[in-house]
């Protein structure tokens, strides 16, 4: 049976040890990733058939200006080591691979298969100011995305609309393959503790706090939704995100009922943090698809969501939740009131959001495609 080198690309720890997960029931792995704790919490230690590889332990730590700059350049090592000492058949990277691209030649030349999965299409800094124009530039000369869709033989992505967008910028329609992204099963077995204080449940927003996700969109509905409902209402951010972007959203007033946990969130504490609201909000105005949805599915949460890039394709709108028109703010805060306002409409749909993911979604189903992709590289070779 053959093997597949699986590279993370550093901000997809969860994603790609939990993938490895599910591959290594068809193929042994070998997990190039950055996190021991993510290799633990998903499973993948327990799997016999994954090795796992640590690229980022002698890489600098921390969020300061330097290490955010030298860590991409500094990954050459590792992957270096990775790709020419490891015995392998095909190789899998995830996300905005830096430096990978230099690798190409040599992959080609020994006639290895390369897949890529894209999570984003179209880049998204995580920063703002300097940073966000750094890490930019940064992209787009140790990623090199274009080289990379012109010489990898298969191009995964997470919905219809991406598919759509790459064809456009000239990418083979016959190298692009369309996968939902599959649930997050290994948090159900996570000892949360107990849930927030809040006996009526709360709606969340859940992930990294950046000004296209709509957080402005989501408090002007929610200040409506409060005048209506009064206090049996509440809303929780949690996600990291700049202090001063909130300061320029929210009044007195809001901090009533919006509860705002401004950190980094880690895994052990998403079981507790779901299982406590009632649905979940994404009311973005731009994306190209969202793991949120995906998680609050895994959770039996319905969702409300903008109809923007391809998350709309994986909301059954009225059976696993709602979808809004982008930047509506009257009709979100109608969908949350109904919401809210009926119980056993919300725990139907999400008991219906449950079952979709298992039957349409599950990590054994998608990676049941990704096997058959590795298989037809064999026949078409």
């Amino acid at each position: 049976m053959s093997t597949v080198l699986l590279i993370d690309s550093g901000g997809l720890a969860h994603y790609t040890a939990y993938l490895a997960v599910g591959l290594s029931k068809h193929r042994d792995i070998i997990l190039c990733g950055f996190s021991d704790e993510l290799y633990n919490l998903t499973g993948a230690a327990k799997q016999v058939r994954i090795k796992f590889y640590n690229m980022g332990k002698r890489l600098p730590t921390g969020t300061s200006l330097v290490s955010s700059a030298l860590r991409p350049w500094l990954l050459f090592f590792p992957l270096f080591k990775a790709i020419t000492t490891k015995k392998y058949d095909i190789v899998h990277i995830q996300g905005h691979s830096y430096l990978f691209f230099l690798f190409v030649p040599l992959l080609k030349l020994q006639r290895k298969p390369i897949y890529w999965t894209i999570h984003d299409v179209d880049f998204r800094s995580t920063n703002s100011g300097l940073r966000g124009k750094l890490e930019t530039l940064q992209v787009k000369l140790l990623c090199q995305n274009k080289m990379l869709s012109k010489h990898v033989n298969f191009i995964i992505v997470h919905g219809s609309n991406l598919k759509d967008k790459l064809i456009s910028k000239g990418i083979s329609n016959y190298k692009i393959y369309v996968m939902p992204h599959f649930d997050y099963g290994y948090l159900l077995s996570l000892n949360s503790g107990k849930n927030l204080d809040n006996a009526n449940g709360y709606v969340l927003f859940f992930g990294k706090i950046k000004p296209y996700k709509g957080l402005d969109i989501l408090i002007k509905a929610a200040r409506i939704v409060r005048n209506k409902l009064g206090n049996k209402f509440s809303v929780v951010i949690a996600g990291k995100g700049s202090l001063s972007y909130f300061d320029t959203l929210l009044s007195t007033e809001d901090l009533e009922y919006i509860y705002i946990q401004n950190r980094f969130i880690p895994e052990v504490e998403i079981p507790r943090l779901f299982k406590g609201s009632k649905f979940l909000v994404l009311p973005y105005i731009d994306a190209s698809q969202s793991g949120v949805v995906s998680l609050a599915y895994t959770f039996s949460k319905p969702v409300i969501v903008s109809n923007v890039g391809s998350i709309p394709e994986y909301v059954d709108h009225g059976v696993t939740g709602f979808m809004f028109e982008r930047g509506e703010i009257d009709q979100l805060a109608n969908y949350i009131t109904k919401l809210v306002e009926d119980n056993d409409l919300c725990l139907e749909m999400g008991k219906n959001a449950h079952k979709k993911i298992l039957n349409e979604m599950s990590l054994d189903r998608c990676c049941d495609v990704i096997n058959g992709l590795y298989n037809s590289y064999k026949i078409n070779e």
